[in-house]
């Protein structure tokens, strides 16, 4: 009864979800959300459902794997730099100045503690003079050649990387982890169809195929992530399909369909489920390489230039590094550590999931 009934409640609570949705976008004047915003909420409200709650009901099953992460040193510390990040990118916009604020007087500031000679113009004598800037508290991390903060660019970055770090690996799970299920419950024809489709898809080179339908529809945030979600499944569609393969001759497999279960029911009631701590693996591994591909694309000039994002930054600074070294250095170690976070995290994740490892 507790499945039926929160399968039903999130049936509605989507239906409100898409019905506001379309309402929004095509009876309002005044737009309530982006449609970007509303995916945001649907993944949200999945996560709650799906992710949150159940770990919330199997708190000792939960607690016994959070023990085990927590026996991994370095996972633990890319957790908390994570955590770190995920506030950084939502608290960090209300005490901030706006990313793109151009201000030249303020222009090339270095990092507080920091001092730069620059030539700058003397109003008195209507000449050029080498003088000593230093760093401000009003601009801790210093500014850019237009006069933008730094600081200011790097939470936008955070929460850009954030977003499609999240959203694109949640699509991208989504598409493998129905796929690979399929595939290895019917077996047969429709193994044989899905994993080849599955190899045609690998054969494309990703990030190429990324920047032609970026250069084709614009630099777009929402477009890079979906593009980045609907073409990076095939590796998790693999993953999931072997631990599928010996879940489904599993005895509570067998049982369901001797009662009478449905193929869905069976796939998205006891396989999907049992197949959730690989997909959690897989997300903390997969989000890095999902950040790197928007900085790379960013940094070659085909991102969205509405946002500042780490590799827009990086771009910025590159032309500078001997004068205003900052620019392009500070995004460069967040970027580093974010990815190399990540990897610690899912390291830990994975030995924590795995029963033969020993923490």
């Amino acid at each position: 009864m507790y499945k039926i009934s929160r399968n039903l409640l999130f049936a509605i609570v989507i239906s409100v979800i898409i019905a506001t949705m379309a309402l929004d976008q095509f009876a309002l004047k005044e737009k309530l959300l982006p449609p970007l915003g509303y995916f945001y909420v649907f993944f949200s409200v999945f996560m709650l459902f799906y992710f949150v709650y159940p770990l919330y009901r199997n708190q000792r099953l939960t607690l016994y794997y959070w023990e085990r992460t927590r026996k991994n040193k370095l996972a633990m510390l890319g957790l908390f730099f994570i955590v770190f990040l995920i506030i950084l990118a939502i608290a960090g916009p209300f005490f901030t100045a706006d990313p793109n604020y151009v201000n030249f007087e303020e222009k090339n500031l270095p990092p507080l503690g920091f001092t730069t000679s620059q030539s700058v113009y003397d109003r008195d004598t209507g000449s050029l003079r080498n003088a000593e800037i230093r760093g401000t508290w009003k601009h801790p991390l210093g500014t850019d050649d237009k006069g933008r903060d730094i600081l200011a660019m790097i939470v936008s970055g955070a929460r850009v990387s954030l977003q499609v770090g999240l959203v694109a690996t949640f699509i991208a799970l989504m598409i493998g982890t129905v796929i690979g299920v399929s595939s290895a419950y019917f077996g047969g024809a429709v193994d044989n169809v899905l994993m080849r489709f599955t190899d045609i898809m690998m054969t494309f080179p990703f990030f190429l195929l990324l920047v032609f339908i970026v250069f084709i529809f614009g630099a777009d945030l929402t477009l890079i992530i979906l593009i980045i979600g609907v073409t990076g499944w095939t590796g998790a569609a693999r993953i999931v399909r072997s631990e599928a393969l010996s879940l489904r001759t599993r005895e509570f497999v067998l049982a369901s369909r001797a009662l009478g279960a449905s193929d869905t029911r069976i796939i998205f009631r006891h396989l999907i489920p049992n197949v959730m701590g690989t997909l959690i693996v897989i997300a903390t591994l997969s989000i890095p390489g999902v950040i790197l591909a928007e900085a790379a694309l960013s940094f070659i000039g085909l991102g969205d230039p509405t946002v500042a994002s780490w590799g827009r930054i990086l771009n910025a600074g590159q032309d500078n590094l001997e004068t205003t070294w900052w620019v392009a250095v500070e995004p460069g170690i967040m970027l580093f550590l974010t990815v190399l976070s990540f990897n610690f995290l899912g390291d830990g994740l994975r030995d924590a999931f795995d029963p033969r490892s020993e923490l």
